[in-house]
């Protein structure tokens, strides 16, 4: 199984919430016709709008692999005018004066908490969708990813993307629920332009993505011991590079032995995608590694192999008594900070 991109350690994809409104960020209109409230409307969701420019490439990538299912629910009617917006029964409780009140200077923010507001109801009131879409990659197509929905009434919907997971499951991209009216306008949605209806409305995604992580297991299997030597501790440099082979990852663990056979440590929270080199840098004093001192494993998210679409990344390593006479017991110190500058103390040797 190929992977794709990998993410770094404490790599934070600060990608804004801030979702697209399309058609509705100017409802001060001097459309020279009414609204047809008879005529049917329809949605693109497109992945190449507002995720193809700039460091965003890389995300686009990623949504021309996948499948993003979308839902929409028609929150309010509209009248002739497009400006005034009536709620639909399901969605009494949304507050949509404040589109009168405020016309065209609501700003992003008043949408989005209007849009939260809705979200809100129909989680709550368990509301069924009024249609579903798809947004993905069309087989043959030469287009980016996108997704159509017809047959809409003119009206407000709130549109609600689902939280998807990229093909190697190591980013979760999670979208806000937004608002759009339909039909909509240049003038309506930007300030300029033609003030003439449009009932094919094209809007596009912008995701928050959430690096993934996962975890590796390294296994020892002791055959033999010396029991004269006492404990015997062995020591694992971990390594996690990239695709690139830019080093991401860089950790130090050891297990220590009382007695002959196999015991597991597992270290968490490493970067979802990263391949790494373990190596077995101390064998104890009189211990040696039968076999490779290397091993190297590739990390699948937890989601990943929740999914069934990875495993737990593992690595093998098998010593035996050598005939020396010399021990090799020690510990790993950790410290972990108290959040008051100051850090803790982990005791490796408590309980034993």
């Amino acid at each position: 199984m190929k992977l794709g991109r990998k993410r770094k350690t404490g790599y934070v994809l600060a990608l804004a919430a801030v979702l697209l409104l399309p058609c509705i960020s100017l409802l001060q209109t001097h459309a020279a016709n009414e609204v047809d409230k008879n005529r049917a409307c329809s949605l693109t969701v497109s992945v190449e709008i507002g995720a193809s420019s700039g460091s965003n490439d890389a995300y686009l990538e990623d949504f021309n692999q996948m499948s993003i299912p979308v839902s929409v629910y028609r929150v309010a009617d509209v009248d002739i005018t497009g400006q005034h917006f009536t709620s639909e029964d399901a969605f009494a409780g949304l507050d949509l004066r404040v589109i009168d009140r405020k016309g065209s200077s609501l700003t992003a923010e008043d949408w989005q908490k209007l849009a939260q507001q809705a979200d809100r109801i129909r989680t709550e009131k368990s509301l069924l969708a009024d249609q579903t879409a798809v947004v993905k990659k069309q087989e043959g197509g030469s287009q980016a990813a996108y997704g159509v929905i017809s047959g809409l009434l003119p009206g407000m919907y709130l549109v609600v993307p689902e939280a998807s997971y990229n093909p190697d499951y190591t980013v979760l991209y999670e979208f806000s629920p937004y608002l759009t009216a339909l039909p909509g306008s240049s003038y309506t949605s930007e300030g300029t332009g033609s003030d003439e209806w449009v009932y094919d409305t094209v809007i596009g995604l912008k995701p928050e993505a959430i690096p993934q992580f996962g975890k590796l297991n390294i296994r020892k299997t002791l055959e033999n011991f010396n029991e004269t030597l006492g404990k015997t501790t062995f020591v694992f440099r971990i390594i996690g590079k990239d695709k690139d082979g830019v080093i991401k990852y860089d950790e130090v663990e050891s297990m220590t032995f009382s007695k002959a056979g196999s015991d597991t440590v597992t270290l968490e929270h490493i970067p979802a995608g990263l391949t790494l080199t373990v190596t077995e840098i101390y064998s104890g004093a009189s211990y040696t590694v039968v076999g490779s001192k290397e091993g190297t494993a590739v990390v699948w998210s937890d989601a990943a192999v929740e999914a069934g679409a990875g495993s737990v990344a593992q690595v093998s390593f098998t010593n035996r008594y050598d005939g020396g006479n010399r021990g090799g017991y020690g510990v790993t110190n950790r410290f972990q900070s108290d959040g008051d500058g100051g850090w803790i103390w982990e005791n490796p040797t408590a309980g034993e």
